[in-house]
């Protein structure tokens, strides 16, 4: 289907004109020779001329394109009845100063004079006016009818209507979220601002999942527009992290027709551009999705022997990251749908693995209570780093949320089920010990970056949010406790200071600052 320039211009002379908009109006229609040529309505606007509402008439005529012979039929009438009612002034104004009247006198001189003429009386005559009042009635329904043809009328708003049919559409599609404001003119999404670094210390929204279903993992898409979730009966669903509820933009979602995995997700992980989701399951099993469609694109069968624990993509969004508990690290291609390394040297389940910044380098925790930084190409790892082995000894506690620093790419975060956080660099090299009083954690559950990486929210085993200052060291405690008990996992906005939360108990808290 083609889109005339005409009907265009049209739109934009309804959305002049309902807007009071005249002068600029007259200036298009003049500029573009394209007049609007309707009317509010036609039934008011016939209803106006058979009672003489002759104002409203010429208002609506005036930006409509009505042939010159009508036009000097319309005036003449009123011109007509005002001499009549011996209302002089308005009627000599209209025959002398308007277009329609002066290309009458030019053309049709003895009708122009007799209307002179008619002007010129000096006397009313009230008997004279009411036999006049028939011819008038009937003068006008023809007048009416007349113009009637020339006009029409359009739905009000038309621009408006369109554009914001448009915007839906296109999120039904999954092209835009519905989350995040939009910036009409340049067509696409406005870029939110990322706000300045603060704990998240009061609850926003709670997702509540129904009997028998709880979540077992989740990820913000890198624009934050989505929470993903991913729950115990397979399941894997968006939802609106500001209010809680489901994405229902997405027509897959709100035909049920939901991405779903054969056994529990265990872990989830978005590409950098928001263009695929991975879900890694209990059965070891892999999929990549697209999230504006819900389609399944590639699938990875038997990608662990035992539960996936961790994912992540490849900036290039070629390879995805995996870790299990069969203690084993793997890296897929996806163009392939096949294994392509794999990383063996854990002795214990994978809790975490992620890219280093520029892809060199593979960094993994793991409950055998080791950290071990890997050269991505050659698979061999180049650093095993037990925190604090001094302390610990042969009991190190297990590591896990290897997070990199988005300020400081070069170094990286790791907690352990202890109430100490390090942060190393990639030669494996311990730069800061970070430890808590125990009147707050015994051990740390999980963790996550604030969005402009200044500070490490992690979450302790009595459900106390801990906001570090990763320059400093500094600790500031959340007042409010997470209501969940035993917190399993955590993930931060990408953008604002929101934080969600989930465990064993069927719900996603939803903090923010």
């Amino acid at each position: 289907m083609n889109i005339e320039s005409v009907d265009v211009i049209r739109l934009i002379e309804q959305f002049l004109k309902e807007h009071n908009l005249h002068s600029t109006l007259e200036a298009l229609q003049t500029e573009t020779g394209i007049s609007l040529n309707t009317v509010d309505n036609t039934v008011s606007f016939k209803d106006d001329i058979v009672k003489g509402n002759w104002d409203a008439v010429l208002a609506s005529v005036e930006q409509a394109h009505v042939p010159q012979a009508k036009r000097i039929d319309l005036y003449e009438q009123i011109i007509t009845e005002l001499a009549d009612l011996h209302d002089i002034s308005p009627a000599r104004a209209l025959l002398r100063q308007t277009e329609p009247m002066e290309l009458m006198r030019t053309a049709q001189p003895d009708r122009y004079l007799r209307l002179e003429q008619m002007l010129s009386r000096t006397s009313f005559d009230s008997a004279r006016t009411s036999q006049h009042a028939a011819r008038n009635e009937s003068r006008r329904l023809k007048i009416a009818e007349q113009l009637l043809v020339e006009v029409s009328t359009a739905p009000a708003s038309r621009l408006l209507t369109l554009l914001g049919h448009s915007i839906k559409w296109q999120q039904l599609q999954g092209l835009l979220s519905p989350n995040l404001p939009y910036d009409l003119f340049f067509g696409r999404a406005q870029m939110v601002a990322p706000a300045e670094d603060k704990a998240p210390c009061k609850l926003l929204t709670t997702i509540k999942f129904p009997k028998k279903q709880c979540p077992n993992s989740l990820a913000f898409s890198p624009d934050g527009a989505y929470l993903a979730t991913g729950s115990a009966d397979g399941f894997i669903e968006l939802w609106n992290p500001t209010t809680g509820k489901i994405a229902d933009e997405l027509k897959y979602q709100a035909d049920g027709a939901l991405m779903m995995m054969e056994e529990a997700v265990t872990a989830l992980a978005f590409c950098n551009n928001g263009e695929m989701i991975c879900s890694g399951a209990k059965d070891g099993k892999l999929k990549v999705w697209k999230p504006k469609t819900g389609s399944c694109v590639k699938r990875f069968p038997a990608a662990h022997s035992q539960g996936v624990t961790c994912l992540a993509f490849s900036r290039d969004h070629s390879q995805i990251l995996s870790g299990g508990h069969d203690n084993v690290l793997r890296i897929h291609g996806l163009k392939s749908a096949k294994m392509l390394k794999e990383l063996r040297g854990h002795s214990a389940s994978v809790t975490s693995a992620i890219f280093s910044e520029d892809m060199s380098k593979i960094i993994s925790t793991s409950d055998d209570g080791t950290v071990r930084i890997w050269d991505a190409s050659t698979t061999n790892c180049i650093h095993t780093v037990v925190p604090d082995a001094d302390k610990h000894g042969l009991s190190a506690p297990a590591t896990h949320s290897a997070l990199v620093i988005p300020s400081s790419p070069s170094e990286f975060v790791v907690c352990t089920k202890s109430p100490s956080i390090y942060i190393l660099a990639m030669d494996g090299s311990v730069r800061k010990s970070i430890t808590v009083d125990k009147k707050s954690c015994n051990e740390f559950l999980t963790a996550a970056i604030t969005p402009q990486g200044k500070h490490i929210l992690a979450v302790s085993d009595m459900s106390i949010l801990h906001c570090i200052d990763i320059t400093s060291g500094n600790v500031d405690i959340v007042a409010n406790k997470i209501p969940n008990n035993d917190v399993i996992g955590m993930a931060c906005h990408p953008v604002l200071n929101i934080a969600a939360f989930f465990s064993n108990d069927r719900r996603v808290p939803i903090w923010t600052a």
